[in-house]
């Protein structure tokens, strides 16, 4: 599962880019929908044609009914897996980046000599901590929508590919 733009470029740039890739997955979540009711019209068409004789029932396509279901649940496992593992380290870096920033805070205020260096230690305080959370937040975000993409994909292609192939053996 890789992250597009993870961690590089301009804030604006990668959200632009998780958009992006939230959209490409609604739409692909809309577009296994549709797949997938053809895919339910022409089976139960077959099983409804396969009633009158029982040794139709031996089609192929009916033990691929459920292959192809446990193939594209093992492999939607395994892509979840890993980006369940970006997630947790965009969480580790969203939380020590803040830790981070206030320990170099106290140890700057702790060397302060006069009220200037207070406030120079406290600006520099607020913008470290602003940009830190900027870029922890968006590979929180990037994570999350690389997860969400990781855990659909699989069964987008199975559906789509079946959608495809039985219209063409209908036609």
């Amino acid at each position: 599962m890789a992250r597009q733009n993870a961690g590089n470029g301009h804030p604006t740039d990668r959200l632009m880019a998780v958009a992006g890739q939230l959209t490409k997955t609604g739409l692909r979540s809309s577009e296994m929908g549709v797949a997938a009711a053809q895919t339910i019209g022409y089976r139960t068409a077959m099983m409804a044609a396969a009633m009158s004789n029982p040794i139709d029932f031996a089609n192929p396509e009916f033990i691929r009914m459920g292959s192809e279901k446990v193939e594209a649940a093992v492999e939607a496992f395994h892509a979840v897996a890993t980006g369940i593992n970006e997630f947790g380290q965009a969480w580790f870096t969203m939380v020590t980046k803040q830790t981070q920033a206030a320990a170099v805070t106290i140890g700057g205020l702790a060397a302060c000599k006069n009220p200037v260096e207070i406030v120079d230690v406290q600006q520099r305080l607020l913008a470290d901590a602003v940009d830190a959370g900027i870029h922890a937040n968006l590979r929180l975000i990037e994570a999350t929508a690389a997860l969400a993409a990781a855990g659909m994909n699989p069964a987008y292609r199975k559906v789509r590919a079946n959608a495809r192939r039985l219209a063409r053996e209908q036609a």
